[in-house]
């Protein structure tokens, strides 16, 4: 997933504390109450993207983005004192070769940012916390809004990158600034989450692999099962996906055990360097997996059979 950290003063910011290296917020404010935008804090997970928006009125920008090294988490302390907040701490840092200047991303993309929220406002249910509004007639930041979640659909309007696609850097902020590489390379990112979230939840947030309890997030993988970079036609499909804990993901990795056209396990030749690992799979010879709500794509199968040197015919659908 993808966030929003929007920092008024962040020269201001003390060692260790600073953008790049996490951001953080109270719990309650001074009434004692939550903030929605600090409540947002405890859905980010490990590996979730994470733009900086950084400034005030005409000389805020997205500075860079980095990357969550850690599902968000409780202190008592903080860099002024006690105090309850929330912490999400960050790593690869990537700055943006030159900042992209809020007023230009709005002015470019006033259309779509005008037509996003009055969808978004039109929903009975799932509305999402929006980073702007459009007052007085303009489309502007909403004071408050610290942390908020970035949609595909908000990604590619703001930054002219799809997730959901090989991305490129054809919108003309990202041409002007020489953004396009690190915004490439985020939108990348984005994607194969948007990807694994899906196939998660295909899953029911479980190991499908027969027999594994597994359902921790923080074991599970939504594994390809033809690769991203090898079938463009199948990224992001949720057919071409697994959810496997981290053992059976690098074990159908490496080819130790495939899926016949029945999702049937089907085991490859030797230990793989791994002798204990050969008993486990054998248990599962021949049994099916979890059944997902969406099947397997027999395509992305037969890329993984041939991949490995499984001899299975690819001849009828699943």
């Amino acid at each position: 997933m993808a966030w929003l950290e929007m920092s008024r003063t962040p020269d201001g910011r003390p060692q260790d504390w600073r953008v790049g290296d996490c951001f953080w917020s109270p719990r309650k404010n001074s009434a004692g109450r939550p903030w929605a935008f600090w409540e947002t804090m405890q859905k980010v997970r490990a590996g979730d993207v994470v733009f900086h928006l950084c400034g005030e009125s005409n000389r805020a920008a997205f500075t860079g983005c980095s990357i969550a090294a850690s599902d968000c988490i409780l202190l008592d302390e903080g860099p002024a004192g006690p105090s309850e907040l929330y912490r999400v701490e960050l790593t690869n840092y990537q700055s943006f070769p030159s900042p992209l200047l809020l007023k230009d991303v709005f002015t470019v993309n006033d259309n779509g940012l005008r037509a996003y929220f009055e969808s978004n406002r039109n929903k009975s249910a799932d509305k999402e916390r929006l980073f702007y509004v459009i007052q007085a007639g303009r489309v502007q930041c909403l004071n408050g809004a610290y942390l908020s979640f970035i949609s595909d659909e908000l990604l590619a309007l703001l930054f002219g990158v799809d997730a959901r696609v090989t991305p490129t850097s054809s919108s003309a902020v990202a041409a002007r600034v020489t953004a396009g590489v690190v915004l490439s390379e985020v939108a990348r990112r984005v994607g194969q989450q948007g990807f694994a979230r899906n196939v998660k939840a295909n899953f029911g947030n479980s190991c499908c692999f027969p027999g594994c309890a597994v359902s921790d997030h923080r074991f599970l993988v939504g594994a390809h099962i033809a690769k991203w970079a090898d079938n463009p036609e199948l990224r992001g499909e949720t057919s071409n996906g697994l959810c496997l804990c981290l053992v059976h993901d690098k074990a159908f990795e490496l080819g130790a055990f495939t899926l016949d056209k029945q999702a049937r396990v089907v085991l490859g030749k030797g230990s793989f360097g791994s002798p204990w690992l050969t008993p486990q799979l054998e248990a599962a010879a021949g049994k099916p997996i979890l059944a997902g709500s969406i099947g397997l794509s027999l395509e992305a199968l037969a890329h993984h059979w041939r991949a490995h040197g499984f001899a299975l015919d690819a001849t009828v659908a699943l």
